[in-house]
């Protein structure tokens, strides 16, 4: 049998701890220094991490048109002054027309029937009076009607009245195709309501348009529509 021998000052420090024990001294790993702890406002609580914002993607709506400016508001209405008149209205006199000239060359060999001008609005002569058309694209007017804005897009100058845009050329303003992406602050009179997938927009003469927000103000771009009226 093997005999164990202790040191005096081992017995010592286990007869201080009050053990009456001789036992051997415990190899215990040294004290680590106190792992430092996030203040209280960053700190869990109760396991529940602190909320981290996470960036998400913007929603955008997937539809059917153009351009993903859509913004709807109430249009309202805008007069376009006495002499505007529906397409297919019948005047009897008008006090102040003039003939309107075919600038594009293809343009004037479509009709031989002259057409008649007066603020913004085009005519047929018939019978005793005066039939409303649509603007004749390629046709040019020497004044520009009342109430016409000025807008700039791509670069190039439009002027709008009541649906209808004009270009400059030389001594005369042409009338041009509406202009897609095109931004205006009025609707054409005889704007209709038009519905396609929860989204409203408007047609009129051909043209589309959607509501926007041009500057923190309701405005309506031109656009080319693409859903079932």
């Amino acid at each position: 049998m093997g005999i164990i021998y202790f040191c005096n000052s081992e017995i010592a420090e286990a007869q201080r701890r009050g053990t009456g024990r001789h036992t051997m001294p415990s190899h215990r790993i040294p004290n680590r220094p106190p792992r430092p702890r996030p203040p209280m406002a960053n700190r869990p609580i109760n396991n529940i991490r602190p909320h981290r914002p996470i960036a998400r993607p913007p929603h955008i709506h997937h539809n059917p048109i153009y351009h993903p400016r859509y913004w709807y508001h109430h249009p309202t209405p805008y007069y376009w002054g006495s002499n505007w008149h529906p397409i297919g209205s019948f005047i009897g006199t008008i006090a102040t027309v003039s003939l309107a000239t075919a600038i594009a060359t293809d343009i004037a060999s479509q009709t031989t029937q002259p057409i008649y001008y007066n603020d913004g609005v085009f005519y047929h002569k018939q019978n005793d009076g005066y039939i409303v058309i649509a603007p004749p694209i390629g046709y040019g007017v020497e004044a520009l009607p009342n109430n016409t804005f000025a807008t700039t897009y791509n670069g190039e100058t439009y002027y709008y009245y009541n649906g209808t845009f004009y270009r400059k050329n030389m001594n005369s303003y042409v009338v041009v195709a509406p202009p897609i992406g095109c931004i205006v602050l009025n609707l054409p009179s005889d704007a209709e309501e038009i519905t396609n997938d929860g989204f409203v927009y408007y047609y009129s003469n051909g043209t589309y348009y959607q509501p926007v927000n041009e500057n923190n103000m309701p405005a309506y771009q031109v656009i080319e529509y693409i859903g079932n009226k």
